[in-house]
């Protein structure tokens, strides 16, 4: 994994500055200076963001690929935590932080590009920057939510209306991701995820 100069200054800003406005109102000016603080950052598929014991060291959002984060149970099957397609904001915030080292491995499931911040220059943009340390905030809302969401469709759901919500919500992950990953996701076995897909085949014939 290392930083990458695909991108120019200006691809970089333009880019950002539309994540931004998303949340905020952000002066060009503004949106200049803080994206001159961000890197791209390339990770080649199969090629590992992060692993468990490790001090996660990026912030920021998937410009281009996708990313799987997923940690181990107790009998060290893997389990799915979240998929990070183009513009999601992806950071390990616990590891980020300091706190503690990570429990989840974030990988590529195709190349990708990430443009990303090292904590130095966040808690810079947090200092210097009063609308970003806003859109840090928003953002975090927005995260806590989704995270909260998931658990609850993971709770209150069954294997197929899991599936289904899956299938509505993300559709083209469905084409992307292998199907042993979105099983683990959606917490079923293989083979219980491959039953429903065929009997929702033969009930559309």
């Amino acid at each position: 994994m290392h930083y990458f100069s695909i991108m120019s200054e200006n691809e970089i800003c333009s880019w950002l500055t539309k994540q931004l406005r998303l949340y905020i109102p952000v002066t060009d000016e503004d949106a200049v200076n803080i994206a001159a603080l961000f890197r791209c950052r390339k990770v080649g598929k199969g090629e590992f963001l992060l692993k468990e014991g490790q001090y996660g060291d990026w912030w920021g959002f998937v410009y281009q690929g996708l990313l799987r984060s997923y940690s181990h149970d107790a009998e060290h099957a893997e389990y799915t935590n979240a998929f990070f397609k183009e513009e999601s904001f992806t950071c390990e915030l616990v590891s980020f932080s300091g706190a503690a080292v990570s429990q989840t491995n974030v990988v590529a499931l195709e190349d990708s590009l990430i443009l990303c911040l090292d904590k130095k220059n966040l808690d810079s943009l947090f200092r210097n920057h009063p609308d970003f340390e806003r859109f840090g905030r928003l953002l975090y809302e927005k995260i806590l939510v989704s995270y909260k969401q998931r658990n609850l469709f993971r709770v209150r759901l069954n294997a197929r209306e899991r599936y289904l919500h899956f299938l509505k919500n993300e559709p083209e992950l469905i084409k992307r991701v292998p199907l042993k990953y979105i099983a683990s996701y959606l917490s079923v076995t293989d083979t219980s995820l491959s039953r429903i897909r065929r009997k929702m085949q033969q009930s559309v014939r």
